[in-house]
């Protein structure tokens, strides 16, 4: 009843008034219409103090929302589990770091032993001194001892340093530029540029990867041919692999690598980097 003369507060129309042994439940049952009515117009209540609400049971949850979140997740653990293999390159690479780094430091502690055991040599006599050494004996005959002393041609090369011979300078070669003289003409050469491009999505298709090698290369660079194939990726649901072969003149082969090896030029999070084709074992 106290709720019946609330709600009669906030509405328009005035609720029957029950008679008889079942005038609650009747009455229960107007309210209930009343809240279901759209267009009657309610007052709305919030929760200001969110840990005086009740627990929320498993059944008047959002089961949507959870799978989407749910979804995403595996997704973001899905892309990261490509960069496991440049983490193990990486600690590899460190670890042969960390052993050439103690090879330099053994090698650098024999060379500060061996030059403190070259001054600490002590002093042979010399034919210049007047003191005869002793003669070594072996199995030919006798062998004089009259030689110059170690101590001290150790120390000329400190002084002195040590002389090596000048390398001969070489005259690399050059390519004719000119355009002036035209009696003559090279011959055309074509090189080939091999690019591996990966972590593309899956449904990538090869038609794809032209167009974007087209919209890279621009209209100022001449690509002779444009070769497209894809490769067999690890996890094929997961991203796609393609082998990109470019062919180009000679003169213009560094100006197609700083463009096609510059992160600029490609989609952001696209794996770039020269592709070498695996060697062919004879037999």
């Amino acid at each position: 009843m106290a709720a019946k003369a609330l709600l009669e507060q906030v509405v328009t129309e005035r609720l029957p008034k029950r008679q008889g042994a079942n005038k609650c439940r009747v009455t229960i049952v107007d309210l209930i219409k009343v809240c279901q009515d759209p267009s009657a117009s309610l007052p709305t209540y919030y929760a200001a103090d969110l840990s005086r609400l009740p627990a929320v049971d498993i059944n008047h949850c959002d089961v949507s929302a959870i799978l989407a979140e749910l979804q995403n997740l595996r997704a973001e653990v899905r892309a990261l589990r490509h960069l496991t293999e440049d983490v193990a390159a990486l600690r590899e690479e460190i670890v042969q770091l960390r052993q050439l780094k103690s090879e330099i430091d053994g090698v650098r502690r024999d060379l500060t032993q061996l030059s403190n055991d070259v001054e600490q040599f002590p002093p042979l006599p010399t034919a210049d001194s007047g003191e005869q050494m002793s003669v070594a004996v072996e199995d030919d005959g006798f062998i004089p001892a009259r030689r110059k002393l170690f101590s001290d041609h150790a120390t000329q090369l400190k002084v002195t340093g040590v002389s090596q011979q000048q390398p001969k300078k070489k005259h690399p070669p050059v390519v004719g530029s000119s355009s002036s003289n035209n009696r003559v003409t090279a011959v055309s050469t074509t090189r080939t540029v091999d690019i591996f491009v990966s972590r593309l999505h899956p449904m990538t298709s090869v038609a794809e990867v032209k167009e974007c090698v087209d919209t890279i290369k621009g209209d100022d660079l001449a690509i002779d041919k444009v070769q497209c194939d894809q490769l067999k990726a690890r996890y094929e649901h997961l991203y796609a692999s393609f082998y990109v072969q470019l062919h180009v003149k000679s003169a213009d082969m560094k100006r197609v690598l700083d463009l096609f090896m510059c992160e600029g030029s490609w989609p952001s999070g696209v794996l770039v980097r020269r592709y070498f084709p695996p060697k062919q074992r004879d037999g």
